[in-house]
């Protein structure tokens, strides 16, 4: 079977390569190539040989790249890479080229603008170093801060044989600034010279790179002398009132923490009931404690000593003067003015008396004297536990009058006694 046509794969080759070509040159027209200085790039040192270690400090090149002018627009620093190979490099100064790439396909070259990089290599050492724990700030007020411990307490440092030497100790900062709990975590190290120096730029690896600090912080027991307050409750016996009480011991000490102990001045006593007390009584009673605080004597107590006094009271009396030494011809013609007596004393004494005139001697003498009237004066007595303070009038007008005579008894008249009977023979 014949096709009714042929096929020239060459000249079909051809006009694909033509129409590619055509493409291109059309596209280098429209996006021609151009060549630009990208910023610093900094240069890595890769395959450094084992035993080695480079002190060079890190270095930058800036890269000449070739790309069509749209693709800059999207260029970043990084989009590209500058490596030194050390592999098969040797202690001491190398001269060592730098090669450039870049991860965008359509950057056609890429070179940097110095060639070659001087690479300086030493041998690699080690140094133990002890930790130390840098504690920064204060615990919270009330606290106590205890020992820290670290560990590892010393690790291995890895270096440059020139460097490694510097390093004197490696340190961790922790912060205790207002911590009230203890501290048991993982921080990371600081290389530091003799002089305190940081060592973060000469290269240098701690193994571990990080240690377990513990840091005991408490709280913090506290003491503080405080008075003791009676808690007395219920009232004396009518008539009577409370003299302050006395405390024996007058203090004790309590036992917390500096927040619970600021506010306690006081501690109180249990109750003390004084319901109808009319003496002195003394009472050991058991101190209450406020909370979150204790008796540095468990279980102590205090003495009370509790006095009472009868409250004074004040009151008057009108009472009838009696005469006396009245003489047996004169009589009384009139009843005498009442005399008013204020007395004072305690109060159950005065609850308790009567006021009648059996308890008062209110009297005005009459010794000699004869029908007529007289001002005499007033003589008062109270009953024993009272005390007078005043009475009115000081005299009182007595009438005397002649007494009527009294008739003199006429003795009786015998009683006949009968005559003793004959006697009988």
């Amino acid at each position: 079977m014949h096709l009714p046509f042929s096929i020239d794969f060459g000249r079909a080759i051809f006009a694909i390569a033509l129409s590619g070509l055509l493409y291109f040159v059309a596209l280098s027209e429209t996006n021609p190539f151009d060549q630009r200085e990208t910023g610093p790039i900094q240069v890595q040192v890769v395959n450094v040989p084992p035993g080695l270690v480079f002190t060079t400090a890190q270095q930058n090149v800036r890269l000449w790249v070739t790309a069509p002018q749209n693709v800059f627009n999207r260029l970043r620093p990084e989009n590209f890479t500058a490596q030194v190979d050390a592999t098969g490099a040797t202690s001491g100064d190398d001269q060592l080229p730098i090669t450039a790439s870049s991860t965008d396909p359509e950057v056609r070259n890429v070179s940097p603008d110095q060639a070659n990089l001087t690479l300086h290599l030493e041998e690699v050492r080690d140094q133990i170093v002890p930790v130390r724990a840098n504690l920064q700030g204060n615990v919270a007020q009330g606290y106590t801060l205890g020992t820290p411990s670290v560990d590892p307490p010393r690790i291995t440092v890895t270096g440059a044989a020139s460097l490694v030497g510097r390093a004197s100790e490696a340190v961790v900062d922790v912060n205790i600034d207002h911590v009230t709990v203890s501290i048991n975590g993982a921080f990371t190290l600081r290389l530091l010279d003799d002089r305190g120096n940081d060592l973060k730029d000469l290269n240098l690896r701690a193994a571990p790179q990080s240690v377990t600090v513990q840091v005991p912080i408490s709280q913090q027991t506290l003491y503080k002398e405080v008075g003791i307050r009676p808690n007395i409750q219920g009232q004396p016996a009518p008539g009577y009132t409370l003299e302050p009480v006395e405390l024996n011991p007058a203090t004790t000490t309590l036992v917390g923490d500096s927040a619970s102990l600021e506010a306690v001045n006081l501690v109180d006593t249990v109750p003390l009931d004084i319901s109808g007390l009319s003496s002195t009584v003394v009472r050991n009673v058991a101190l209450s404690p406020p909370q979150r605080t204790l008796l540095l004597q468990d279980g102590q107590t205090v003495a009370v000593t509790v006095r009472v006094t009868a409250l004074p009271v004040t009151q008057s009396v009108r009472l009838a003067p009696t005469v006396v030494n009245l003489s047996g011809s004169v009589q009384l013609a009139h009843p005498l003015e009442l005399v008013s007596v204020t007395i004072s004393g305690p109060a159950p004494t005065l609850q308790n008396l009567s006021l009648n005139p059996n308890d008062f001697k209110v009297t005005v003498d009459a010794t000699g004297k004869g029908p007529g009237r007289y001002p005499l004066d007033v003589k008062v007595q109270v009953p024993a536990g009272l005390t007078l303070r005043d009475f009115s009038p000081k005299q009182v007008q007595v009438d005397l009058a002649e007494a009527p005579a009294t008739p003199t008894p006429v003795p009786p008249a015998p009683t006949p006694t009968p005559a003793n009977p004959a006697p009988t023979g």
